[in-house]
């Protein structure tokens, strides 16, 4: 037997049989360690908790074995600043903080710096699970550690990105499509000069370019004082050598564009100048050097793996897994047999360890056998109905039949029997070999027929009638034998005095009225048979007429009735094809 090895729990295995079923994910988030307060336990599948646990963190990684799809890897990296204890025992738990699965280890002692030695150590444990998709990993990366390994993966990476995106930018036709280029900004200019000298003509050449000004006319119309002030403010105007002084002079306009020129010009002739105009961007001796300096590094961390007594430490070996092998299975013989000398191997199941949820629920809540059993697709059981009674919610998924003749179930609405809308639950009725039962529809309730509401359904000999429960109050008839004559099919026929039914097997089934003569009457079909008419059947008020009538040979279009007197009208019946 195998000394040392790791399980699933039974809250971890009903957890993963669980989350497959639903479709969903076990989310394992953390790893404990403990030291079996002091000696070596063994795992054991009733297990809520470590021993002694000393330290519990989150999940650093979890990962199928791409060896063997049917494992999970799950690891965690204890830092250098915890420890000062030994490691015998290991436990995974959820989200919920339920122990899913326990294992224990060789015993290892983990030092604190403190005591003169430090290092990381990586826990890992190998799980056989049914299902790798059903388990999810919860980790919060701002407190997890990374391995080395991990790290330069991700650095690889980050550089393979970076030469992609400086070689995308050294080939771009325009790699700053944001700064303006030199055309661009003297079309602006000259678009800028054009603009101000058409609004200086327009307010040059305008009869009243100050609209806003008092003009003498209504200054006129003032009083005295009024007049006095507006020939006072006149006067100024005029003779103000600067009359306007908020509008732009040439000379100003002038000097400004000077300036903007000569800013320009000297802005472009500091880039064209500068040693490095563009800081930002990598130059191509940088770029040779990081590639030199990554080919070194590459350079030297081969060297260093190839020198090294043990490159990959983390590796089993031959000798070890050829021990494992041998170990597990003797370990799985060892099992087997205690397996197979049980009494009750599967105790799990023969024990009602989960209780039955409620009939239609549809929770998220663990199910047992029994829920199942009564939740799945097929007809859950075969019930006969022995007296007139009421269907009941435990009548649900059932194929009932009626044990006697003359019997009546009485159908509630879907709501009183706690069904939700739309649930797609039904049940469904045979006639079997008993005389005729009858369906009634409660108070309140309706029964939907296919040519409309019923209140009941008679199943005969042979019958049969499928109905589920379409909303709050209503059971729809979804498949139906019974009661032929509610289908839309035969309804407006068997009402009607004459006309045509096609049946199975391309048999077609005419009937109407036909007055019969001595000298013969010619009675055409409702409609013409396809094939052949086989036969004409008449008939009369009793046998006596019916003695005296006759038909000649029927053709596909019709026939001719013959009587030895004057017979009064009669029907017929012809069959044909």
């Amino acid at each position: 037997m195998s000394t040392y090895f790791a399980i699933l729990t039974e809250v971890g295995e009903a957890k993963l049989a669980n989350a497959i079923a639903l479709g969903q994910t076990l989310k394992l988030k953390s790893l404990a360690v403990g030291d079996g307060n002091g000696n070596l336990p063994m795992p054991e599948r009733k297990q809520k908790a470590l021993v002694r646990e000393v330290r519990r963190a989150g999940l650093n990684q979890l990962t199928i074995d791409p060896t063997n799809t049917s494992q999970i890897i799950v690891e965690q990296v204890l830092p250098e600043d915890v420890g000062g204890w030994w490691i015998r025992e290991i436990g995974i738990y959820d989200v919920a903080g339920d122990l899913c699965a326990v294992a224990n280890c060789p015993p290892s002692y983990k030092p604190l710096m403190l005591e003169g030695s430090g290092r990381t150590q990586v826990v890992r444990i190998v799980l056989i699970v049914a299902s790798t998709a059903a388990i999810e990993l919860k980790i919060d990366p701002s407190i997890i550690l990374a391995t080395r390994k991990y790290v330069d993966d991700q650095d690889i990476t980050v550089r393979a990105y970076s030469d992609e995106q400086l070689a995308k930018h050294l080939v771009a036709t325009d790699p700053h499509p944001l700064l303006a280029k030199v055309a661009y900004v003297d079309q602006q200019d000259t678009s800028a000069r054009a603009y101000g000298d058409q609004q200086l003509a327009k307010h040059q050449a305008a009869a009243d370019p100050h609209p806003l000004l008092a003009k003498v006319a209504y200054v006129d119309q003032q009083d005295t004082s009024a007049r006095a002030y507006g020939d006072q403010q006149l006067a100024k105007h005029q003779a103000a050598a600067d009359p306007h002084p908020l509008l732009a002079k040439a000379a100003y306009v002038d000097q400004q564009d000077a300036s903007a020129r000569a800013y320009g010009d000297q802005q472009l002739a500091k880039h064209q100048a500068a040693a490095d105009p563009h800081p930002l961007l990598a130059k191509a001796v940088y770029v040779d050097q990081q590639d030199a300096s990554a080919r070194a590094y590459g350079d030297q961390q081969l060297a260093k793996h190839q020198a090294a007594a043990d490159p990959h430490p983390l590796l089993a070996k031959s000798a070890y897994v050829d021990q494992q092998d041998s170990n597990v299975a003797a370990y799985g013989d060892q099992q087997l047999a205690k397996h197979v000398a049980a009494a009750d191997p599967h105790s799990q199941y023969s024990k009602k360890e989960v209780a039955t949820l409620p009939k239609f629920n549809a929770s998220s809540k663990l199910a047992s056998a029994e829920f199942v059993q009564q939740a799945q697709g097929s007809m859950v059981k075969y019930v006969g109905v022995n007296a007139d009674r009421t269907l009941t919610a435990d009548d649900m998924g059932a194929a009932l039949y009626f044990t006697a003749p003359g019997l009546t179930l009485t159908i509630p609405s879907p709501d009183s029997l706690g069904i939700p809308a739309n649930s797609g639950k039904y049940f469904k009725l045979f006639g079997l070999n008993q005389s005729p039962g009858t369906i009634a529809s409660g108070a309140g309730v309706v029964i939907g027929y296919d040519v409309g509401d019923v209140k009941r359904i008679i199943v005969k000999q042979g019958q049969f009638i499928t109905v589920m429960a379409t909303s709050s109050q209503v059971w729809q008839v979804i498949d139906a034998t019974a009661e032929m004559g509610r289908n839309a099919d035969f309804s407006s026929k068997l009402a009607a005095s004459s006309g045509h039914q096609k049946l199975p097997g391309n048999f077609i089934m005419q009937f109407g009225d036909a007055t019969a003569t001595p000298g013969g009457n010619f009675i055409a079909f409702d409609i013409v048979f396809p094939v052949e008419c086989f036969g004409v059947c008449l008939t009369g008020a009793n046998s006596d007429a019916v003695n005296r009538l006759g038909t000649s040979k029927p053709s596909r279009t019709g026939f001719t009735a013959y009587s030895s007197d004057s017979t009064p009208a009669t029907r017929y019946i012809a069959f044909g094809k």
